[in-house]
């Protein structure tokens, strides 16, 4: 693997200032096969990251340095120095690399990813660094502590965020389906007397992960909260996915929806944005068919 060359780094510059037109200029002109050594945007911490061109969210960060910018950009905003934030969901690492820029040696990063090829990633990643203040954990977040049963993404598939809880008596996947140990926020932070924040995209298991983290949200130790919702696949599990708004709510957390307009895109880019010109009201997350939701206690 090498370093990007000179005339990718020059499309990624381009590529980057059209942010709601780049996914057609991605197929058009960014290459989808190999492996490079690439970063993160500055000014999300310029981390180095083993980059699979055939996977479209490695593919895109390592061609315009960032990955849905709003989201990126609120989440970056929360973690304050010598932080502690959890990251459910982890994927390759793109939100712990990030984390682990903003908090500092000082401050602790715990990633949690169940399928274990991209567990072996966020480890790559992670050592890349040298952030030794992030701890990769190969575990689901659950709502209690065992094992579930993970149906994985197809090695040959583009999208390879798709991991996610076996139904039960369903076929398989097209994938590969693994049996990973669970565990729960609760449990794995429990020493924590606060935790500033926890992002989770677990891909329609949003409503276990919220059980596993009822203490801390009774006592309002888990700070800022950023929950990728995704409904349909909530309700193939026969959740309703307002369940998981109340339970929060209920809970005194209030929500915010991230704006994933094309204003709030181009907006996001720049650094210096006020993370109020990216927010919504709650109620817009049901114009969505995956919205992302800040919550503050």
């Amino acid at each position: 693997m090498t370093e990007l060359d000179w005339r990718l780094r020059a499309l990624r510059g381009f590529l980057r200032r059209v942010p709601r037109g780049r996914y057609r200029l991605l197929e058009m002109l960014a290459p989808s096969r190999g492996r490079v050594i690439a970063r993160l945007a500055d000014d999300l911490g310029a981390a180095r990251f083993d980059a699979d061109l055939g996977d479209a969210l490695s593919r895109e960060v390592c061609f315009t340095g960032m990955y849905e910018p709003p989201v990126a950009r609120v989440f970056q905003r929360h973690v304050p120095r010598d932080g502690i934030v959890v990251d459910a969901g982890a994927n390759w690492g793109y939100f712990s690399l990030i984390a682990a820029a903003a908090c500092g040696p000082g401050g602790s990063v715990i990633a949690l990813e169940p399928d274990p090829r991209h567990a072996e990633a966020l480890t790559r990643n992670l050592a890349l660094n040298g952030f030794t203040q992030v701890r990769p954990m190969q575990a689901a977040a659950a709502g209690a502590a065992g094992t579930i049963t993970l149906d994985g993404y197809g090695d040959g598939e583009a999208n390879r965020g798709v991991s996610r809880i076996a139904a039960p008596r369903a076929a398989p996947m097209p994938g590969r389906r693994f049996d990973v140990p669970a565990i729960t926020i609760d449990a794995i932070t429990a020493a924590s007397p606060r935790v500033d924040v926890v992002k989770i995209d677990v891909e329609g298991a949003e409503d276990l992960v919220l059980q596993g983290m009822q203490d801390g949200l009774a006592t309002k130790r888990y700070r800022a909260i950023l929950l990728e919702l995704h409904p349909p696949l909530l309700r193939e599990r026969g959740i309703d996915p307002e369940a998981c708004i109340r339970r929060l709510l209920e809970a005194g957390y209030r929500g915010r929806t991230i704006d994933a307009s094309p204003n709030a895109y181009r907006a996001a880019i720049d650094p210096a944005v006020p993370v109020e010109r990216l927010l919504l009201p709650l109620e817009a997350w049901e114009r969505s068919p995956w919205p992302h939701l800040l919550w503050l206690c």
